[in-house]
């Protein structure tokens, strides 16, 4: 395999989370959370609904993925709820960061959460292509130059 066919490498990848961690607290969420757990009482910050047996407990979301992608391959991430598509993706758009394991991308990638998302209706089909463009990273030559695929694509050149 050359590693210029490459266009996406993981090596080892896992991700784990800690249940009731999202992101930081305040120094002083932090001291009554910790006061409170002193004296035997409930957290005053903890949401309402939250099992407080839960938090910090940890899991792997993934596990030790190794995946090589060519250019020019197709991938379809399948799976059941909580399987991991969705971290996966996270990963390879880099919106987070594989707790173990390597990444290596070749060129670009964006995320397509949905049909439709990054779309302004108040401007029109090219101004989307233009904003959308410049928002993953493209000139204005290299949207020039993709145009016409971009709306073929679309399949929606009558609207």
């Amino acid at each position: 395999m050359e590693m210029n066919q490459l266009a996406i490498k993981l090596s080892g990848v896992k991700k784990q989370y800690r249940l009731g961690a999202i992101g930081g607290r305040t120094l002083q969420a932090d001291l009554q959370s910790w006061w409170a757990k002193k004296r035997g009482k409930e957290d005053p910050n903890l949401r309402i609904g939250v099992d407080a047996r839960l938090i910090g407990q940890t899991f792997w979301a993934l596990n030790g993925i190794d995946l090589t992608i060519q250019k020019g391959e197709r991938l379809g991430i399948i799976g059941a709820n909580g399987a991991g598509k969705s971290t996966m993706l996270k990963l390879l758009a880099r919106v987070t960061a594989p707790t173990e394991g390597e990444i290596d991308i070749w060129g670009r990638v964006s995320s397509m959460l949905e049909v439709g998302t990054g779309f302004h209706g108040e401007m029109t089909g090219r101004e989307n292509i233009y904003m959308n463009g410049a928002i993953l990273g493209l000139s204005k030559s290299e949207i020039d130059q993709k145009m016409e695929d971009i709306i073929d694509f679309s399949e929606v050149r009558d609207y």
